[in-house]
């Protein structure tokens, strides 16, 4: 018999014959295994704590569409690293953009669930788009806008639809434009990867 077989058969033999032996090694393992957490847990409020301020900001649990009602969740952030613009308050808004499931609320990604107005990016002006035929677009999606093999503008959002009619918000600038190209011939919205 080897010298280690043999020594484990002479552990078994004391621990067989003396149990408090058996049961005092493993009450101390199961206290250094509390210790050790109780450790753990101490390090990682002092990591918290170390962080200073938190402000309360709300996250995403889930991904969203532009128009999507919002889902989410109020948790404390250092203030080091939560912007200004941190949304403070989402009741009864929507989405403006994509949101990504995990990520702090801006400001700048709400808006108010007025119609396609609310989408349409200050400074510019939503104009109906009869298309022949239809491109599909759906609400949010960025677009150029063409005619005749010209592209009357490469900024379009696409910010509501009505029949076969597709409201698409564009500069101010270039707005009169899409109406006066209408009647010259077909308007086409290309969809914008």
């Amino acid at each position: 018999m080897s010298p280690i077989a043999s020594a484990a058969v002479t552990v078994r033999r004391i621990l067989v014959k003396r149990p408090w032996i058996y049961w005092s090694l493993a009450g101390l393992a199961a206290l250094a295994a509390s210790a050790s957490l109780l450790g753990r847990a101490d390090a990682i409020d002092d990591a918290r704590d170390s962080w200073g301020d938190t402000r309360a900001v709300w996250v995403a649990t889930a991904d969203h569409a532009p128009g999507d009602a919002l889902s989410a969740d109020r948790r404390d952030a250092p203030i080091a690293v939560v912007a200004d613009s941190a949304a403070s308050d989402i009741d009864g808004r929507v989405a403006r953009q994509h949101i990504a499931a995990g990520e702090v609320i801006h400001d700048v990604d709400l808006l108010a669930p007025a119609g396609p107005q609310a989408m349409t990016p200050p400074g510019w002006l939503a104009v109906p788009i009869s298309e022949q035929p239809a491109s599909g677009a759906a609400l949010g999606d960025r677009v150029h806008v063409v005619s005749d093999g010209f592209v009357i503008t490469a900024n379009g959002l696409v910010v509501g639809r009505h029949d076969d009619v597709t409201l698409v918000a564009v500069p101010a600038a270039v707005a009169p434009s899409i109406p006066a190209a209408a009647d010259a011939g077909a308007l086409t919205l290309l969809l914008v990867p």
